[in-house]
């Protein structure tokens, strides 16, 4: 598989490497081992004095384009140019291979989990994609009988004319729509991961409404299967120490268990020695009694809607972050009828949350801070059992990403003096 698709790029002779962050670095170290006569194009506006930068796309044979660059943005057209990616690149030559797993939610979690089934299992299995790891990285180390689960989001998908064997959809709701034109362009990125499946490729997804959602008519595969409502057979007791698997989380882990013919016992071992990842309900510390939560990869209300119905006892909730033009009236009314004490507001959603809010909370308090560290102040001051840290909101207006922003709330919680 390794030589097709070094076959495949040999053919092009000047290659433009288009974002050259994870996967654009990824592809370079790539072409310099295995294509050593292509001449490559790095086209990054950090990598360039020029303003014209985008110009270095003229001339070249093939795009390989990082999925964190919006052509809608750029006001380019992906007919524009013979563009392509890692992510389909990789699925056109290992697709069989491949056990592929998106979602607006969830999706780290359960590559993670997917991944330890199968080492305990016995299996050789890679893990990669939008986790952080390329597998271009990993290339080398794949054999006909490796299993790869890849996570991958929804730019990772877009475009792509390929699916892998086993196809994952965990959930479907709004979010990035700084990105793409509108929601329906978001939703058939992710309609990727399986409307390129054959009749015997296999498609496991979790949506309460389907017809709300889902093109079924984009669906080949002979085997799709909707978990949402099925019963999970083992679900062992969280603690918040330890972290928690959404319900939904577990209905799909099982059903890729039986696909994938894991024995039940190491099945319940995986599960039963399941960790939270870092900025997942993550707990950090407990101070004078009050037990502090990072659930920062919080960035639309759905996320953070259902933390507080997971952990419970939540009596203040910290939010707010970067306005992408998400909706928040849900959020407003779950946390209106919700038994949260303390609602603490910061940065742009914040402001908007506190203006529908004002005048509409009779038992509860309702404040707007300045930023993060005066909401843990605040937070800190008026708790008694939880605070949790889940923003509904991106991050991009005042940190890099969500796990910068974790980070930050990280630090200053364990600087809390009891």
């Amino acid at each position: 598989m390794l030589q097709n698709l070094v076959s495949d790029l040999e053919q092009y002779k000047k290659i433009a490497i288009f974002g050259y962050g994870v996967e654009g670095k990824s592809f370079h170290a790539f072409a310099k081992e295995y294509l050593p006569n292509a001449n490559i194009v790095i086209v990054d506006k950090n990598y360039s004095d020029d303003a014209g930068y985008l110009q270095k796309l003229d001339g070249v044979d093939i795009v390989i384009k990082s999925p964190g660059i919006s052509l809608y943005n750029l006001g380019i057209s992906y007919a524009d140019y013979n563009f392509t990616s890692i992510t389909e690149l990789f699925l056109k030559h290992f697709s069989a291979q491949i056990i592929g797993i998106t979602g607006t939610k969830g999706k780290s979690t359960l590559v993670t989990l997917v991944h330890s089934m199968l080492v305990n299992a016995g299996e050789s299995a890679l893990l990669c994609g939008n986790i952080g790891i390329s597998p271009l990285d990993a290339i080398a180390q794949i054999k006909a009988d490796t299993k790869i689960v890849m996570e991958l989001s929804s730019h990772q998908l877009h475009h792509i004319s390929y699916s892998p064997h086993i196809a994952v959809l965990t959930n479907l709701f709004e979010e990035h729509l700084d990105y793409y034109r509108d929601l329906k362009d978001y939703y058939e990125a992710k309609f990727n991961i399986f409307s390129h499946q054959s009749e015997d490729d296999i498609f496991i997804y979790n949506l309460e409404d389907e017809s709300q959602y889902l093109n079924a008519a984009l669906i080949k595969s002979h085997f799709a299967y909707n978990v949402y409502g099925a019963k999970v057979q083992f679900e062992p007791e969280f603690t918040l120490e330890r972290g928690y698997l959404h319900h939904a989380t577990l209905q799909i882990a099982e059903k890729l268990a039986l696909v994938l013919n894991i024995d039940n016992s190491v099945y319940m071992k995986t599960i039963s020695a399941f960790e939270t990842l870092q900025h997942r309900l993550e707990f950090v510390k407990k101070v004078n009694g009050v037990s502090f939560v990072n659930d920062s990869i919080s960035t639309i209300p759905e996320a953070t809607i259902a933390a507080i119905k997971m952990l419970k006892n939540v009596d203040s909730v910290i939010i707010g972050g970067n306005d992408r033009g998400i909706n928040y009236e849900q959020l407003v009314r779950f946390l209106q009828m919700s038994e949260v004490q303390n609602i603490i507001l910061f940065s742009d959603t914040g402001e908007q949350i506190y203006t529908k809010l004002s005048n509409t909370l009779e038992e509860k308090n309702l404040f707007l801070m300045h930023n993060l560290q005066e909401s843990i102040e605040k937070a800190y001051n008026v708790s008694t059992n939880i605070v949790l840290f889940s923003p509904a909101a991106s991050s991009f207006n005042e940190y890099k990403n969500f796990v910068e922003r974790g980070n930050e709330f990280k630090k200053i919680v364990n600087q809390l003096k009891e």
